[in-house]
C-alpha cells in the first residue's frame, strides 16, 4: 500500500504537478522525519514550525515565518533545505510532469496511468491526496472503466491500435485536504514548484539558484515515467 501526494506549480508557461508516493508501512516514519526537518529549520533560523510552507509565497518573500526577519536568500537556502529532507524521506518516489496551463487535466491523467504503472510493478496499491480546490474525481472514475491506451509498436499483441488497460491499482476517490495541515501535500507543493522554476527559470528566482533546486530531488525521481526525459518528467 502507498499513500500518494500530488501538488501543482503554476504561471502563464507551465503547469507542474509532483506526486509524492510513500510506502504506508514507512508513512510515520517518513513524517517523523520531515517533521525533524521542520525542526531542523526552526532551530536554525527560528522558522515556526506550524507555518503551512507554501512554496510561492515562502520563495516570493511572504508572510512571517519567523519571530525575525528572513531574508529571500536565506529563504531560498531553507527552501533547498527542505527539499534535501524530501529526498531523504525513507523509500519515497517521485514523479513529475509539466505541459503548457491549457494542457493540466491531460498530464493530471498521465500521472494517474505512471502511479498505476508504479503500483502494478511494486505489487501495491495506492491512495491518493491532493490540495483542496480542482477536484479530478470524475477523471478517476472513468479511468477506473475506459483508459484506452495507444500502442508504441503500432498495434497491441491483440492485433489492435488501444488497449483498455483501466486503473486498478488506485483506491477510492481522491482524498482533498488543506494544504496547511498536511506537511505532506506541502511537500510535494514543494517539489512542483521546484520543478516550474526548472522548467521556466525567471530572473527574480534565478538569482538564488531556485532554478536548480530540482536537481536537489533527483535520488528519488520515477525517471522511467518518461523515458525519452533525461528527468523523467511526463511532457
Amino acid at each position: 500500500m502507498h499513500f500518494v501526494y500530488i501538488d501543482d506549480s503554476k504561471d502563464n508557461r507551465f503547469a507542474c504537478f509532483s506526486a509524492l508516493l510513500i510506502p504506508a508501512d514507512r508513512w510515520r516514519e517518513s513524517l517523523d522525519h520531515l517533521l525533524g526537518v521542520r525542526s531542523m529549520m526552526k532551530a536554525s533560523a527560528g522558522i515556526y514550525t506550524r507555518k503551512e510552507l507554501h512554496a510561492t509565497d515562502w520563495n516570493g518573500g511572504k508572510g512571517r515565518i519567523a519571530p525575525t526577519f528572513i531574508s529571500k536568500p536565506h529563504r531560498a537556502n531553507l527552501f533547498n533545505f527542505f527539499l534535501a529532507g524530501i529526498a531523504l524521506i525513507p523509500g519515497a518516489q517521485l514523479i513529475n510532469a509539466a505541459v503548457p496551463p491549457t494542457d493540466e487535466n491531460r498530464a493530471f491523467e498521465w500521472m494517474l496511468n505512471r502511479i498505476n504503472v508504479n503500483m502494478t510493478k511494486a505489487g501495491s496499491q495506492a491512495l491518493i491526496f491532493c490540495d483542496q480546490g480542482k477536484s479530478f474525481d470524475s477523471m478517476l472514475r472513468r479511468l477506473r472503466k475506459f483508459n484506452y491506451i495507444p500502442s508504441r509498436r503500432g498495434v497491441w499483441e491483440t492485433g489492435g491500435f488501444s488497449k483498455n488497460i483501466t486503473l486498478d491499482r488506485i483506491l477510492e476517490d481522491i482524498v482533498y485536504r488543506d494544504s496547511a495541515r498536511s506537511l505532506m501535500i506541502q511537500a510535494a507543493d514543494s517539489c512542483a514548484y521546484a520543478l516550474l522554476r526548472h522548467e521556466n527559470p525567471i530572473p527574480s528566482k534565478t538569482a538564488y539558484g531556485l532554478d536548480q533546486s530540482f536537481k536537489i530531488l533527483d535520488r528519488i525521481l520515477v525517471k522511467a515515467a518518461n523515458g525519452r526525459d533525461a528527468l523523467g518528467i511526463i511532457r
